[in-house]
């Protein structure tokens, strides 16, 4: 198996999680949006099982914070997808993104996710040369988004009900 997904499925913890990545090692994508239950303890356990991981989706997980994001931004150097959406993130998250990510992300959905600064979004565009979407639909940072879509003119920045295309 290569792809799973269990989004919105309240029985799934970190327990499950463990069962899930040890036992399926090829996985390629996993779906654990809005599991309400997944703390970062699940990324640790991703980071350490799921090193080939292409795909991955914790938007909705509220207890997935920084930790995890640093867990998985130093193990999983395959990651093109990732979707933090209204998660517990914040500047620090991004910048461990940009910084241990930056050879493999394509596509990044930070959403609703309040305590992400322009200049950490500047950050992940600039060290991450393939990334080519950044969703921040919700985010309080629209000032200064048109400096940054000039600079880096390869990345479609959706924000609102605008996107701005390059």
């Amino acid at each position: 198996m290569t792809a799973l997904n269990v989004a919105a499925l309240k029985t799934v913890k970190d327990g499950i999680v463990h069962l899930i990545v040890t036992h399926c090692p090829k996985l390629e994508s996993l779906v654990l949006s809005s599991c309400s239950q997944v703390t970062d303890m699940s990324l640790v356990e991703i980071s350490t099982y799921l090193k080939a991981l292409r795909c991955l989706d914790v938007s909705g997980c509220r207890q997935v914070t920084n930790a995890g994001v640093h867990a998985l931004a130093r193990s999983c150097h395959h990651l093109k997808c990732l979707d933090l959406s209204s998660t517990g993130i914040s500047k620090r998250g991004v910048c461990l993104l940009a910084n241990y990510c930056h050879i493999s992300l394509e596509c990044v959905k930070l959403s609703f996710c309040k305590n992400v600064t322009l200049d950490a979004v500047k950050r992940l565009c600039k060290n991450c040369r393939r990334l080519k979407i950044l969703h921040l639909y919700g985010c309080t940072i629209t000032s200064g988004l048109c400096k940054i879509k000039e600079a880096y003119k390869r990345v479609k920045i959706f924000h609102d009900n605008s996107a701005f295309t390059h």
